[in-house]
């Protein structure tokens, strides 16, 4: 990129960072989520380092805070607000305790952490003057003849020189004391005339939801920080006293704390907490990074199941001596970082889109993207999901869009930024024929999806051979999708039924394999010629037929066998499927119509029984359930498994479960009878508490198992 395209890239991103910054500061509007302000504003930050003659005065990196909104009364900080550098990683973290010991210029030096919660919410100051009751004077305090420190004012960051006074409404926060004695230890200091005391004004997950429920034709709020922060700007308090508003603090202006000669982080929050000001629970001491890192990867866990939302944890020098040694930025202060959890959303630019071909057939539209972090992982690919979608979205090569990742799901464009947008960029148009064999594409009636109808398709077959080898179809490793690619170009494979009749010379004869290599996919082939009857029914691919459906259809079908058979040949498991009637399939726990007719249409295909035949002639036999030999003791019980658990994979559990006759779903609801509870459990088990449901732990489940 060079000058002129950066200047006009900044101008974009500083207008759009305005933009999405207003609607969420000021008028309480969630446009695009945090993690795409951040994504956007680390955008700006790079681009800044790379052309730093481009700064300019009005750029979101260079101040505080967000902008008034004239509305209220103003009032100015007694001491401007800072606000926290981020940091998204292990090798931020690394990165910036380097910068502490060179900036104190000692590469020995050993730091301790002070840490808490990172709660998404309004930053809030508060005010306390001291004086004295003259209707009251508590008898204990005789040090200082009966004063107090009472609250006189509360303001928002605003622009961190000056914020809105929402006096009004924080006194009606319960959490919150009017006015506080010093604790005992010290009433013998000197006593600071006015103390201001940093903090977050929240609201917990439920009380957003009392407060959405009584909304009658108003916009709801979208989540509990835009309803925290437009409670505390209502200019009747009753409002606000309605919304059980809470408040933790964390920060006491320097000058207050000097006087109280508080030298530790953690001493700080212990004297906020005597006060009797509101203090999360979960603030803590850290002898290392690494311990830091761990709590980081436990509250990240155990985040979703927390009464309130927090975006990560703050980690403070604990020492106040080194914060002072080390300053502040015009901007931040450099003891302190705001460790964020991995971003499940971001922003990237479109660089191109390409449609791939499935094993059904089926063509997605995938955008290729300039390198984005999400959920731990590089994303550079993401579904763009059908034509309509494009439409919809409009999508342009070249836009800027909000990519959304979260655990092991595919990466999807959620939205275009088009405020970002080049002029001279053009819509995407849908190609009409398949990208691999170049037949003209059909969209079935009724579907989202452009399908290629050509079955000979050369992608089709690539896409269906990978998929039969793979993890949880017939397990064979090392046939991945470079394996395949090279056996379809050398003529060695065209179908599943090829690969059991594969010799090592013929994998010896390609640059792929070396003489282990190929002795270790023929073992695996070998190992496959005996396979559970539900990864074979899940390899073959049939449309419609996922993981669970398989399992289904393995334990239920009734397969023919005599005496103590243990397996079933795959012609024999072909010539039942397509012996079945319509409603006998249709008939069968969770078949329903759709499926009963992809199956029998799979089933009553010629071709289809024909690749059965050549792979039992490749020395297939596959296993049968073990559900005719087990006791059937969770027959018509539901569970769900969250946490890791001590000696059981997840796998491992699930198959017990199953053969058992009981069903594993993904999410508790009412009809769930277990809750399979391991470490470091996520928000599953407090909607198990909500719901009743039995919660059990391993031991208790082997007991169960027999």
């Amino acid at each position: 990129m060079d000058k002129a395209q950066a200047r006009e890239r900044i101008e974009k991103l500083k207008a759009e960072i305005w933009r999405v910054n207003r609607a969420y500061f000021i008028d309480n509007k969630n446009l695009v989520s945090e993690e795409v302000r951040d994504s956007l504003k680390r955008e700006l930050i790079s681009l800044e380092k790379k052309f730093p003659d481009l700064i300019t005065p009005d750029s979101p990196t260079q101040r505080v805070g967000a902008p008034l909104d004239g509305r209220t009364a103003k009032r100015k900080h007694i001491y401007a607000k800072e606000s926290l550098q981020d940091a998204f990683s292990r090798a931020d973290m690394d990165d910036w305790i380097d910068q502490m010991k060179r900036s104190l210029g000692n590469e020995n030096v050993k730091f301790e952490f002070e840490t808490e919660l990172k709660i998404d919410g309004l930053n809030i100051s508060l005010v306390y003057e001291l004086s004295s009751l003259p209707t009251q004077t508590p008898t204990h305090n005789r040090d200082n003849k009966g004063k107090m420190y009472h609250l006189t004012r509360a303001v928002t960051r605003g622009n961190g020189i000056e914020g809105e006074d929402v006096t009004h409404t924080v006194r009606t926060i319960e959490s919150i004391p009017l006015s506080f004695e010093l604790p005992d230890e010290y009433r013998k200091n000197e006593w600071p005339e006015v103390m201001e005391i940093g903090g977050e004004v929240y609201l917990e997950k439920k009380a957003l939801e009392r407060i959405n429920s009584k909304l009658r034709g108003e916009e709801k709020f979208a989540n509990p920080r835009n309803a925290a922060a437009g409670s505390v700007r209502q200019l009747d308090p009753k409002i606000a006293a309605g919304r059980d508003l809470e408040m933790f603090c964390y920060s006491l202006d320097t000058l207050s704390t000097d006087t109280l000669k508080i030298m530790k982080q953690k001493q700080l929050m212990d004297f906020l907490q005597d006060c009797g000001l509101p203090v999360q629970p979960q603030y803590g001491v850290y002898a290392s990074i690494d311990e830091v890192e761990e709590l980081y990867k436990k509250v990240g866990k155990e985040r979703d199941s927390l009464p309130f939302d927090i975006d990560g944890i703050v980690i403070k020098v604990n020492d106040r001596r080194m914060q002072k040694d080390l300053g502040s930025t015009a901007k931040a202060p450099r003891y302190a970082r705001a460790l964020k959890f991995e971003a499940e959303q971001g922003t990237a630019q479109i660089q191109a889109i390409e449609l791939q071909v499935g094993r059904t057939g089926a063509i997605t539209p995938v955008a290729h993207l300039t390198p984005l972090k999400l959920a731990g992982t590089t994303v550079t690919r993401a579904t763009l999901h059908n034509e309509d979608e494009i439409k919809r979205l409009d999508i342009h090569v070249g836009d800027t869009v909000i990519v959304h990742k979260a655990g092991d799901i595919i990466p999807e464009v959620l939205e275009v930024l088009p405020g970002l947008r080049k002029k001279d960029s053009v819509p995407f148009h849908y190609p009409k024929d398949c990208p691999s064999c170049g037949t003209h594409l059909i969209r079935p009636e009724g579907e989202a999806v452009h399908r290629c109808p050509n079955p000979n398709c050369a992608g089709i077959r690539h896409e269906r051979l990978t998929h039969f080898a793979s993890r949880y179809a017939m397990n064979i490793e090392g046939l991945g999708f470079e394996t395949v690619d090279g056996l379809i170009r050398a003529g060695l494979v065209s179908d599943a039924g090829d690969i059991f009749f594969l010799k090592a010379e013929e994998l010896l004869g390609l640059p792929l394999f070396k003489e282990k290599k190929a002795g270790n996919l023929l073992k695996s082939i070998e190992k496959a010629r005996r396979s559970p009857l539900e990864n074979f029914i899940f390899a073959l691919g049939i449309r419609h037929i996922g993981r669970e459906t398989a399992d289904v259809l393995a334990r239920s079908v009734p397969w023919p066998k005599h005496g103590a058979q243990t397996t079933v040949t795959p012609a024999i498991f072909g010539k039942t499927l397509q012996d079945m009637a319509l409603e006998d399939l249709f008939n069968i726990d969770q078949v329903g119509e759709t499926l009963a007719r992809s199956i029998k249409s799979w089933a009553d295909d010629a071709d289809n029984q024909a690749l059965l035949k050549k792979i039992e002639q490749g020395g297939v036999h596959l296993i049968l359930p073990h559900g005719t030999s087990v006791t059937q003791v969770f027959a018509g019980l539901t569970f769900v498994i969250t946490g890791t658990l001590p000696t059981l994979g997840r796998e491992d559990a699930k198959a017990m479960i199953k053969e058992r006759g009981g069903k594993v779903s993904s999410s508790v609801s009412r009809k769930t009878n277990y809750l399979l509870l391991g470490a470091d459990p996520g928000s599953k088990l407090e909607e198990a508490k909500k719901y009743g449901v039995r919660v059990i732990d391993e031991v208790e489940f082997k007991k169960m198992c027999g």
